[in-house]
């Protein structure tokens, strides 16, 4: 990518951060749609064995009030940032790589989904990957009244000390009269239900820097970063469940 695309995407990136553009991590479904929802195709993604780590950002354009100079070196110090993260988790992701918890965490996921009486799953498949266009081509030949799609993504924090996972669950509007009940014209622009459900493990002993903090996750053949994945997968399992037994009420953490 060069420069100036690099410069673009930075201000874009920085106008979201500061503006009202950011996404609601929770959407309710009212009760009078929830009853008229007579059966749902739901789809899970495979969980994704690739680990992701943010990073913080850079404000020197912000301190010195603009410029492209200032926005050149916020993009090279967030650039070096990402390759030094990425350098850093090479060992989580040959780890990543030996781990078999996706059927476990569908299984669960899809079992916890047909048991949520108001949802009427008709349908529930595991699919490969749900990103717009995939999304898109299940709401254009799905035939029951509303589609649901869940994935599960895990990020590291820019300490390398917390991972955190995060299942992105959402219920799309597709029957007319579901549509007609929610004023939709575009079914993906306006999901009736959604819930961003997280869950969190934090290395024992902290190293001193991201290097050191690697090497805790990877030791011993990923043994603990294997265990915090199953026990963020449960909780994340756990939450949902609550969550589904009220959708039109996000219930309190503990």
């Amino acid at each position: 990518m060069n420069t100036f695309k690099k410069v673009c995407l930075f201000c874009s990136f920085t106008a979201l951060l500061s503006g009202c553009a950011t996404q609601r991590q929770f959407v309710s479904l009212p009760e009078t749609v929830q009853k008229e929802i007579t059966s749902t195709d739901a789809y899970v993604e495979d969980c994704k064995k690739e680990m992701q780590a943010d990073v913080k950002s850079s404000n020197i354009s912000t301190y010195v009030g603009g410029g492209l100079i200032p926005a050149l070196i916020d993009c090279a110090v967030v650039d070096y940032r990402q390759d030094r993260a990425n350098e850093a988790m090479v060992d989580i992701q040959k780890e990543i790589q030996s781990f078999d918890f996706n059927k476990n965490f569908t299984d669960k996921l899809m079992n916890t989904l047909q048991n949520t009486v108001w949802l009427k799953v008709a349908y529930i498949h595991s699919i490969n990957q749900l990103d717009d266009k995939s999304i898109r081509a299940l709401v254009n030949k799905t035939k029951s009244d509303s589609l649901l799609t869940a994935k599960l993504r895990y990020r590291l924090n820019p300490e390398f000390t917390v991972l955190t996972g995060t299942l992105y669950v959402e219920l799309y509007p597709i029957s007319p009269k579901i549509q007609k009940l929610v004023n939709c014209e575009d079914p993906l622009k306006t999901p009736i239900f959604k819930v961003n459900v997280s869950a969190s493990a934090s290395l024992p002993q902290v190293g001193e820097d991201i290097e050191d903090n690697a090497k805790l996750w990877a030791e011993r053949h990923g043994t603990y970063l294997r265990s915090s994945l199953e026990n963020i997968c449960r909780e994340i399992l756990i939450r949902l469940e609550q969550t589904l037994k009220n959708p039109n009420h996000l219930p309190e953490e503990d």
